[in-house]
Parts: C-alpha cells; sequence; structure tokens
C-alpha cells in the first residue's frame, strides 16, 4: 500500500514515468488519503494524456482586493510605508483595469495605462505604478491565474535626475507655523537630523536615548540606513515630550491606533504649503535634503555627513550637496582675497611669501 501514516498525517508514494512522488495528504483519516493519492494519480494521467484542468476565470479587481493587497499587507508588514505604496498604486490600476479577466491584461493595455497616467503625474509615480502591477501579475503567476506578465516586456519612464531643491531659513520658518503640531514635530526632526520621514514615522520608545542624547534607527532603506543618529536640542525637546506623551510603543501613531506607527503626512503637509503660501512647493523628503546641504556648507566632511545620513555609497551624499548662491559667492569671494594676498606678498616681503600652488 502506497498510503502510510507519518506522525500524525497520512503521506502518500508512488512511482510516475520514471519519477517518484512522495506528499502529504495533511489528512489523518486513511480513507479519505486513499482518495487524495487516487485523485493525484488520476491528475498526472490526465496531464499525460494532454488534458489540462481549466484554469480559473479571476477578475483583476477581486484579485487585487481578495489576494494580492492581503498577500501584500503580510509580506511588508515589517515595512508598513511599502505596503502603503502599493496600496497607493491599486487605485488608477483598479480603475483602468478592475472590470478585465487577469489574463487578458496584455502588454497593449499596460502601455496604454503608462502613457494614459504620465499625463496626469510624474515619471516616478507611473514607475511605481507599474512597479506595482508588475508584483500583482507576478503573484497571479505563482497561484496558476496567468502564465505570463506582459509588464516584463514594458519599459519604464526616464525619471531624470529628480526634483530635489533645498528649503530656505525664512521658508522654513513660515513653513513651521502652518502645520498642526504632529506635522511640526515631524518636519523638525528630519531637518534637524536628516533623518528619511518613513525613519521618523518608525520611532520606537525603546530606540530614544536621552542620556547621552541619539535615537538608534534599527533598519531602513538599505543596511546603511542602520545607525545613531545624533540629536540637536530642538530634536531632544521634541523626542522628550513625545516619550511622555507616547501610549503605545511608538512616537508618532496613526489616528485612532496607538499600536500602528504613522504613515503619512501629505495631506498635513500640502494644506501647510498652502497656509503659508510657499511657491514653488516642496516635499516633505527636501527637508532631509535641506539637512545635507546645509551640514556640507557648514563645513562638515563628507564621510562623516555620509554616516550621518545612513547613505551607502559617498557618491550619493555628492548627490545631496547643493551650495546656494549666497554660498558660491562667498567661495568665490575668499578666492579673490587669497589671490589679492598672494600678490601683495609679491610686492610687501614684510607681509609674507606667497604660497607655492599645489602641484
Amino acid at each position: 500500500m502506497s498510503v502510510y501514516k507519518r506522525g500524525k498525517k497520512y503521506w502518500y508514494e508512488f512511482w510516475f514515468r520514471g519519477h517518484r512522488i512522495r506528499e502529504s495528504t495533511g489528512l489523518q483519516n486513511k480513507v479519505a488519503a486513499q482518495n487524495a493519492e487516487a485523485i493525484r494519480k488520476a491528475g498526472l494521467a490526465e496531464a499525460r494524456a494532454g488534458i489540462a484542468a481549466p484554469k480559473p476565470v479571476v477578475n483583476f479587481g477581486d484579485f487585487v482586493r481578495d489576494e494580492f493587497l492581503p498577500w501584500a499587507e503580510k509580506q511588508y508588514q515589517s515595512h508598513p510605508r511599502t505596503h502603503q505604496r502599493y496600496r497607493e498604486s491599486t487605485k488608477p490600476l483598479l480603475t483602468s483595469l478592475e472590470k478585465l479577466r487577469l489574463d487578458s491584461v496584455s502588454m497593449a493595455l499596460v502601455e496604454r495605462f503608462k502613457v494614459t497616467r504620465s499625463s496626469e503625474v510624474s515619471a516616478a509615480t507611473v514607475n511605481r505604478d507599474l512597479a506595482a502591477l508588475r508584483l500583482i501579475l507576478n503573484l497571479a503567476i505563482r497561484k496558476e491565474y496567468v502564465a505570463k506578465n506582459p509588464v516584463k516586456e514594458v519599459q519604464f519612464l526616464d525619471e531624470g535626475p529628480g526634483q530635489m531643491r533645498i528649503v530656505s531659513h525664512e521658508e522654513q520658518q513660515n513653513y513651521m507655523e502652518a502645520p498642526s503640531p504632529l506635522l511640526r514635530d515631524v518636519a523638525t526632526l528630519i531637518v534637524e537630523t536628516g533623518m528619511r520621514p518613513e525613519e521618523v514615522f518608525t520611532i520606537r520608545k525603546e530606540n530614544v536615548h536621552l542620556q547621552p542624547p541619539y535615537l538608534f534607527v534599527p533598519s531602513g532603506k538599505t543596511h546603511f540606513a542602520r545607525r545613531s543618529v545624533q540629536l540637536t536640542d530642538a530634536s531632544i525637546n521634541i523626542l522628550r515630550q513625545r516619550l511622555a506623551q507616547a501610549e503605545g510603543s511608538f512616537l508618532f501613531t496613526r489616528k485612532g491606533d496607538h499600536n500602528k506607527p504613522l504613515t503619512t503626512v501629505r495631506k498635513a503637509h500640502q494644506r501647510a504649503l498652502r497656509a503659508a503660501g510657499i511657491e514653488p512647493p516642496f516635499r516633505l523628503y527636501d527637508f532631509r535634503h535641506t539637512f545635507g546641504s546645509r551640514m556640507a556648507m557648514a563645513g562638515v566632511d563628507l564621510p562623516t555627513l555620509k554616516e550621518l545620513m545612513g547613505h551607502s555609497d559617498i557618491s550619493t551624499t555628492m548627490r545631496y550637496v547643493h551650495p546656494t548662491l549666497e554660498h558660491k559667492r562667498e567661495a568665490v569671494r575668499k578666492l579673490e582675497d587669497y589671490n589679492r594676498d598672494q600678490v601683495f606678498a609679491l610686492y610687501e616681503p614684510d607681509l609674507g611669501s606667497p604660497q607655492k600652488s599645489p602641484q
């Protein structure tokens, strides 16, 4: 008999076309296990004869809501921002593809979605939506609803160098007068420490240390994001107040749920920009860019700045360094002063001899 008991479950074992088939039935009843074995053998025989079982007809919208989103929430439970990003990307995808069958999503339809969507949002947003669609269809392949993924043949849009700018001190002051206390605390921590928004959103109480003052970031975008963040007086005051008010594990939590971290302040940020009358607007992430630029302009060396920002490569740090126009003017004034001193030294020996230029 090819059915046998292993632990509390019955298994079957037999040979088919030179291959040993050994699998658990997951059943504790022997008769039911024998029936399962018979069904398995029949399925193999039908496939050998070219008789394919009909594939289930699955609607794109039903698959996204009933299978993909629950899977993504579990898969990225330690990265809630990633799950939120996929959730946001499914909204335009459902608008375009909801009523279609999964197996009818073609390369032509994906290209049409890309063109239409690119007229509404940035290239980066379109690419995020396409990446979400690719992940959705990859999951559908693993579940054997479809055989191929048309997104793999679609070329993503060129995003260019991206949009990053420095927030001036005047803009920062006007902005900080407009938002809610929560947004003000988030924005202040970003511009004072250089942390990424999602790193601020997920600050846990146990990672805040006030004596000596530092904040531990246990994980992030890359393994270099794991670091100890040094704190300014302004950031220490915010963290101290948040620690005293925290009811759960996180310092910044979702409205109505103290056990889950904050995931976005996008709407509040847009309201603050409008209230402050800031044009052109900037992203919340630009406060991190501002931190890096101000640190560089203050004379902080790049290797140290790289560690402070949690970059994996110093070339990334270089992209965050954009001296202001006034800073560039000051650099030119320093060159003029240097050249003038050297010329004077040629004719006024008492002032010292001119320095040799480096070879």
